[in-house]
């Protein structure tokens, strides 16, 4: 008896080594990133017919706002006292700076806390590459708004799947994920 469950304690054993070493049993990884931010959406209430600094509405125009903004209430940033989102966001740029027309000022956001530091703006889909952006997401302190739709659109990059497929929280759209050959640029943030 007793050396029979020892036998079937080694092959147990055997079969969990076995499910654990061989590839072909073992699940595809995904990998999740740290970056679990809020879901806005630049047409929203109370903030989708606020001005910007061009004079398109939050509802035109407000993807970029609307993607640093999810970013900043993420990481814990506030926006003039108040927990950050859209509406106080596109207020605070419109007193500081924060706008070219309706095009934000990037290196403006940094001026909201110590703890964000613009990285750079990227105009090539491929001049951050995909491996470096799934490092990024990892870490969890970089906000990544990518460049979408050809160029017309900014999203929030969120997560991946381990490979080129990336999770994004779409201010305009109900897509939720976006291929590495779908970007074609991005603006990178620090953010401790």
């Amino acid at each position: 008896m007793f050396k029979k469950m020892i036998t079937s304690i080694a092959l147990s054993a055997a079969v969990m080594t076995a499910t654990v070493v061989t590839p072909a049993l073992v699940a595809p990884q995904t990998a999740e990133a740290a970056f679990s931010a809020p879901l806005f959406k630049q047409y929203s209430s109370p903030w989708g017919d606020d001005l910007m600094g061009g004079g398109n509405t939050m509802s035109e125009s407000g993807c970029t706002v609307t993607s640093v903004a999810m970013a900043l209430r993420h990481k814990g940033i506030t926006v003039s006292g108040l927990a950050a989102d859209p509406g106080n966001l596109n207020s605070w740029l419109k007193s500081n700076g924060g706008y070219s027309g309706n095009l934000l000022v990037w290196g403006a956001v940094p001026k909201l806390s110590s703890r964000i530091t613009f990285q750079g703006r990227y105009t090539s889909g491929t001049s951050i590459a995909a491996s470096t952006l799934r490092t990024y997401l990892d870490a969890g302190n970089k906000a990544i708004i990518a460049n979408v739709r050809s160029g017309g659109h900014w999203v929030l990059l969120t997560g991946h799947n381990g490979g080129t497929v990336f999770n994004v929280n779409d201010p305009g759209y109900s897509q939720t994920t976006y291929n590495y050959s779908d970007i074609v640029g991005y603006g990178v943030y620090t953010i401790n």
